[in-house]
């Protein structure tokens, strides 16, 4: 895996300037310096206390895309989302700039690129097909996968929170990898090559709030060369981004969840 053809991606920072700003000191380890081969796949709000602070980053990135929490900008209806989500936003709109939100309201849904290699590749805040984009087992791939175009070799994704791998074969064959099963057959870190014969859709995580049982920060590396990922997991301070939520006197839910990666 070559860093200086790798997009990083990453998605769902919500507001944890200390995850992202840990991802962002691992990456320029590796020799990864160019902020706008960044991609972020959506939620830079909600549920944590710095919003003004991962905006400033986000705003340097090559692409950001809307996420679910970016609409809750406009208004949420209490009786489907999350009140400790609508507590958070409410919280975030006092510390966001009018030019803040509209640029955030402004993202767009989805992007799709073809690299030099010839992979077309796409990015969305959500998995396509499945209620609320959630894909929990192999009869949601196939799903989710009757929403990917053809032609589109990998499809990136974020919103659940859990890094995945799912793919679909020239025979309709799905494969589900959560993040156990991931850890077990690659191990985090390890560069996975990618079949050009399958499609892929990859969920790369959340820096902010992972929720796969392993609470460090998650991001994927995707080689546009040699169409390879690799998953990555960032340890940060936990302590100061449960300080920073209580300070702000968010629920408390929010920041107990943080330590327990769920």
């Amino acid at each position: 895996m070559d860093i200086n053809r790798c997009l990083a991606i990453v998605s769902d920072i919500h507001c944890n300037e200390e995850a992202l700003g840990r991802c962002l000191n691992r990456l320029q380890l590796m020799g990864f310096e160019n902020m706008k081969k960044v991609v972020h796949l959506g939620d830079a709000i909600g549920y944590g206390a710095k919003p003004k602070e991962v905006l400033a980053k986000v705003r340097t990135f090559g692409l950001a895309l809307k996420g679910n929490h970016e609409d809750y900008l406009e208004g949420a209806d209490p009786k489907k989302v999350n009140p400790n989500a609508l507590k958070a936003i409410e919280f975030n709109k006092t510390l966001l700039t009018e030019d803040d939100c509209k640029w955030l309201l402004a993202l767009p849904d989805e992007q799709t690129i073809t690299t030099q290699a010839g992979y077309k590749v796409r990015f969305a805040h959500y998995a396509p097909e499945v209620p609320y984009g959630y894909v929990e087992n192999k009869g949601d791939v196939e799903k989710s996968f009757a929403g990917v175009p053809d032609d589109v070799h990998v499809m990136f994704v974020g919103h659940t929170h859990k890094a995945a791998l799912m793919s679909m074969d020239e025979k309709g064959r799905a494969q589900y990898l959560p993040g156990e099963d991931l850890k077990k057959t690659f191990g985090w870190d390890t560069p996975i090559q990618l079949d050009p014969g399958q499609r892929y859709i990859i969920n790369v995580g959340s820096v902010g709030q992972p929720r796969d049982g392993d609470p460090r920060a998650s991001f994927v590396l995707y080689d546009m060369g040699e169409h390879s990922i690799r998953f990555i997991r960032v340890d940060y301070s936990i302590e100061k981004t449960q300080e920073q939520i209580k300070d702000a006197g968010l629920p408390t839910h929010l920041h107990e969840r943080l330590s327990k990666g769920e």
